[in-house]
């Protein structure tokens, strides 16, 4: 059952975001065979991982009652890609991140920011958690970047699916 707490649809300058479902198959698709895009998300995959990849979120919201928001343009009608929040393990330890990639036509418009403090903003007040991580390779200033201005500071490298990382962590702010 999904929440009245954290949205199933937003809008976010100038893209629309939703619950993951069939009809953003082909941008996926079209995503994930992208080498640009891919490079820091562990490379291209063929085109049923991106329907795994759609179901495996759409279980998320149903288990969770939260999660990532698949995004298109308002203007132009075309994938921009997907951000927001959801669960996932670190160190055998069940931890909420955030996550966010757009297609490179939406780089540098200020959206990934936007999506990230609008998800942590209802992760904590919402959906009372105390804290969201992230996950960036150290490669990916721009992720870096993203990371910083939503207000999460950097904790430690560590490994993540193989590859390095750097860990970043966002704490609730104490209510006075």
């Amino acid at each position: 059952m999904l929440s009245l707490l954290f949205p199933t649809m937003v809008e976010i300058n100038g893209l629309f975001g939703d619950v993951p479902h069939e009809g953003h198959l082909a941008g996926v698709e079209k995503v994930f065979s992208d080498v640009e895009m891919m490079k820091t998300l562990g490379g291209p995959r063929p085109p049923q991982a991106a329907k795994a990849f759609i179901g495996r979120e759409r279980v998320h919201w149903r288990e969770h009652s939260f999660g990532i928001w698949f995004f298109r343009d308002m203007d132009t009608g075309s994938f921009a890609g997907w951000g927001g929040i959801r669960r996932t393990e670190l160190d055998g330890e069940e931890v909420v991140e955030l996550l966010y990639s757009l297609t490179p036509e939406h780089w540098g418009r200020g959206c990934a920011t936007e999506i990230g403090k609008l998800a942590t903003q209802l992760g904590f007040e919402n959906l009372g958690l105390t804290e969201i991580v992230g996950f960036v390779l150290p490669e990916n200033t721009r992720s870096e970047g993203v990371m910083l201005r939503c207000g999460f500071h950097f904790d430690k490298g560590i490994e993540r699916a193989g590859l390095a990382h750097g860990l970043y962590r966002l704490n609730r702010a104490p209510r006075t």
